[in-house]
Formats: C-alpha cells, sequence, structure tokens
C-alpha cells in the first residue's frame, strides 16, 4: 500500500458530448433480439458520442474550466496539469501543453501526457498527489477520452459499449487528508484490448493510426475477477476496513455483468456501487469521476475508487471525498 499525506482532492466536473446515441435504436443494424441481448449483458442503454470536430481535450478544457472557477483558483495558483487519456488530441505534441496554453496557466506549469486508459484516473491521481507531496501545491488531473472514434460500429464486443467524456480533477495540498493507494500491472495480457495499425507499426512510416479498437472479451472478463477481487479485498485488508465500512466502491464502468460478479467478491451491495454505465457507457478512463459527478452519492467519507483493463494494469485509491465538490455533468 502506498500512503501520500496532506492531499486534498478539492473538486471534480465532468463533461460529455450533447449529441447521445440509444443503444436500442442499432436494431436495425445487429437485430431486435440480438440488441436486447447486448444491453441486458453490458447495461449500457445510452452513449453521449463526439462529433466529428470534439475532441478530448475539449470535454477536459470545459471540466477544467468549470473547475477553476468552482474553486476561485488563480490560473497561476496551478502547478502542474497531468493529461491522461489514449486518445489525445495529437501524436505529438502532448495534449497537457496544448490545455495549459488554453486554460491561460503560467509557463512555469508541469505539463505532461500519459497513455493510460481504463486505469488511468487511479494512476493520474497517484501521479498528481505525488507532485504535491514533492513541493507543488495545487495540481489539475484532466482525464478523458473519445473512444468513439476508434471503435468499428459493426463490432458486437465494442460497438454498443463506449461513450466519450473528457474530467477535471482538482488536487490541493491539505494537512491532515491522505489518499491511499494500491498499483499493479501485467503486461503479458496486453493483446487483449488493443488498437493496432500493422501497415503502420511495421514499415519505417510513424503516423496517426487508424486502427480501430480490438477486445478479447473473454480474456478480459477472465483477468478483472481474477485480479480486482484479489487487489480491492487485500487493499481493504491493509487498510483495516471491511466492505461495510465503505461509503461507496466507484468501479471503473466495464460493463454492468462484470461490475455485478466484482461487487459479489468484495461483499458490496447494489446500494454501494453506483453504475453510471447505463447512461453514458464504458468512458474508459473517465468513468470513474463521471460516476462520482452523475450519481448522488450521499455519504463520502469513505470512498473506493478501482480502476482495471487495457494495459493490462489496475490501481485502487482510497480517499475522503465528503468536502469535495462533484459538481454536474455538463453537456457540450
Amino acid at each position: 500500500m502506498l500512503i501520500i499525506n496532506d492531499v486534498d482532492i478539492a473538486a471534480i466536473a465532468s463533461t460529455v458530448p450533447a449529441d447521445k446515441i440509444n443503444n436500442f435504436s442499432l436494431a436495425k443494424i445487429f437485430g431486435e433480439a440480438e440488441v436486447k441481448k447486448i444491453i441486458k449483458n453490458i447495461g449500457v442503454e445510452t452513449r453521449h458520442i463526439a462529433n466529428v470536430k470534439q475532441t478530448t481535450s475539449d470535454f477536459c478544457y470545459e471540466s477544467a474550466v468549470r473547475v477553476i472557477k468552482d474553486l476561485d483558483w488563480e490560473p497561476e495558483s496551478i502547478g502542474a496539469l497531468i493529461f491522461v487519456s489514449q486518445t489525445p488530441d495529437y501524436q505529438l505534441p502532448a495534449t497537457a501543453c496544448v490545455l495549459q496554453a488554453k486554460l491561460g496557466l503560467s509557463r512555469k506549469t508541469i505539463a505532461f501526457d500519459v497513455n493510460l486508459g481504463c486505469s488511468g484516473y487511479v494512476y493520474g491521481l497517484y501521479l498528481a498527489a505525488s507532485l504535491i507531496n514533492s513541493g507543488v501545491e495545487r495540481v489539475l488531473l484532466l482525464v478523458g477520452d473519445t473512444i468513439s472514434k476508434i471503435v468499428n460500429k459493426d463490432d458486437r464486443s465494442t460497438g454498443l459499449l463506449f461513450g466519450d467524456a473528457g474530467t477535471a480533477t482538482a488536487l490541493q495540498k491539505k494537512t491532515g487528508k491522505k489518499l491511499s493507494f494500491t498499483l499493479g500491472s501485467d503486461g503479458t495480457g496486453f493483446e487483449h484490448i488493443i488498437a493496432k495499425d500493422k501497415s503502420i507499426q511495421d514499415s519505417a512510416e510513424r503516423g496517426m493510426s487508424s486502427a480501430y479498437l480490438a477486445m478479447d472479451g473473454g480474456e478480459v472478463f477472465q483477468f478483472t475477477l481474477a485480479a480486482v477481487p484479489e487487489m480491492l479485498n487485500g487493499f481493504m485488508n491493509e487498510l483495516g476496513v471491511t466492505s461495510s465500512d465503505i461509503n461507496a466502491c466507484i468501479y471503473h464502468q466495464a460493463n454492468r455483468f462484470m461490475l455485478k460478479h466484482l461487487s459479489k467478491k468484495s461483499g458490496f451491495t447494489t446500494e454501494q456501487v453506483p453504475l453510471s454505465i447505463v447512461d453514458y457507457g464504458n468512458t474508459s478512463s473517465a468513468s470513474i469521476p463521471l460516476t462520482l459527478c452523475s450519481q448522488n452519492i450521499v455519504s463520502r467519507e469513505s470512498i473506493l475508487m478501482a480502476g482495471f483493463g487495457v494495459g493490462l494494469s489496475w490501481g485502487a485509491v482510497h480517499a475522503d471525498l465528503s468536502e469535495t465538490a462533484l459538481l454536474s455533468v455538463v453537456e457540450v
């Protein structure tokens, strides 16, 4: 277990595209019976999808503006900006640098990208907290994905699953607050969730790939059921708590069927596991903060957040969010 003291999550905001797809309307592509079966398993009824002109940074930017305004932070007071995404605006430069300029942050601001998906929010919190622990007073963590741009809409395993979103989390130094983490990875399973274009990878040229996302659902399911409960149960044991001591466990919104099994293996009730996947789909790295902002979680003194998937990688964090401002989800 990794503990970082004197760090507070001050506010979280989430933004989604205004364009929305109702999965039941896709019966003409997959067939009515097949669509109903898929929706029953994954739990996704509607998804918000970015239009051709919108990028991941657009949604993160809108979230960041609202967080900064809500906290009344001066842009110059933000010492670092971390952008976590697997769908950045460009292959290079780092999207974090673009956002640093767009938000009017100081030229002294540390700005960098992190290429992570399902576990990305937890990893991002760890990096942000570590920067604060090193002396940075305030950090903006911008996490989001527009996975719809790399999904094959005719693929039954992914075509009805993914939605788009961008989030902003503001962290600051605060005496007495702490974040506890557990993190891990197993790259031997990297091909189970992958987007690759061999014509680009095997050539001397390197450019933006037009690859579709490919996912081996069976392998991912087996990995998740094996790794995540073991991680969470061991983590709670190290924390000295049981599932009944946790107000809510915010899982990465992989799919409803999977979350039901994970909850059972760690002893959480349905009421302890809020779901946003029904209305927003699997939003990859953004799913944990989006769930926090979209669901009415009344008690937040003891919150677990668990990310897992592409990489393969996983992580969990325990935090007191009782004083954290959770801003309403906005559509743009």
